[in-house]
């Protein structure tokens, strides 16, 4: 689909935005190994976790329309949103980290993607009046970096409000979550008072390498 000179191109942009996070994001940065925390194959872009992959194991056709809108916390570089988008009506990406949306902003130029867009500010800060039928919060509702300030139940809430009437949120744990079900138990009483449980598994998770799995659910905003 796209020409190698074409992808190295497009290498050589990405790796200028790399550069410039290196030198001037002071938080913690993940997957400095790869360079990348999520991958997009179609670009030749490898990930510390394969977005492809995740993809697959979410299941997520029958949650998918060309009529729904949907919001993406903590996007990181944005190459979720945009593989997705294909198969939604708008998708709006939101990331404290301003180069990792310079790169987000990038490959939607480079793909000419129009139903995606990015904001550079924390989940605390975003508002909008728009409501959404589908909110991902994918390993997203603590951060290790420090910069979420939310606690869990105001991190839920803030999601509760901007879902629709019979909205869908879908939830991947935290790594610490995953191993350790005394933590996430608190949690799970807190989202069970808000949604209802459509299903529940576990997924792998290429990283970090020491949490291999981790709990996924997709849950329905009660009403």
């Amino acid at each position: 689909m796209y020409s190698d000179n074409e992808l190295e191109t497009l290498s050589k942009k990405l790796n200028k935005h790399l550069e410039n996070q290196d030198k001037n994001w002071t938080s913690f940065i993940f997957s400095k190994n790869k360079k990348y925390y999520q991958s997009f194959l179609a670009l030749n872009i490898d990930g510390e976790r394969s977005t492809e992959n995740r993809i697959k194991q979410y299941k997520l056709n029958s949650y998918l329309s060309h009529e729904k809108t949907a919001l993406d916390i903590g996007c990181n570089s944005g190459f979720f949103s945009l593989i997705i988008s294909d198969n939604l009506k708008k998708i709006d990406g939101v990331e404290i980290n301003p180069f990792l949306i310079d790169m987000g902003n990038e490959v939607k130029q480079f793909i000419n993607n129009t139903n995606c867009s990015f904001f550079v500010t924390s989940f605390e800060e975003y508002f909008s009046d728009k409501k959404y039928d589908l909110i991902f919060s994918l390993a997203n509702d603590e951060t290790i970096d420090g910069n979420t300030k939310f606690t869990f139940e105001e991190y839920i809430e803030k999601i509760f409000h901007l879902l629709l009437r019979n909205g869908i949120l879908i939830f991947e744990s935290q790594a610490a979550d995953a191993y350790n079900k005394n933590k996430f138990k608190p949690k799970l009483e807190f989202l069970l008072e808000k949604f209802n449980i459509l299903e529940e598994r576990i997924v792998s998770s290429e990283y970090p390498i020491n949490v291999p799995n981790r709990i996924f659910m997709i849950l329905k905003k009660k009403t």
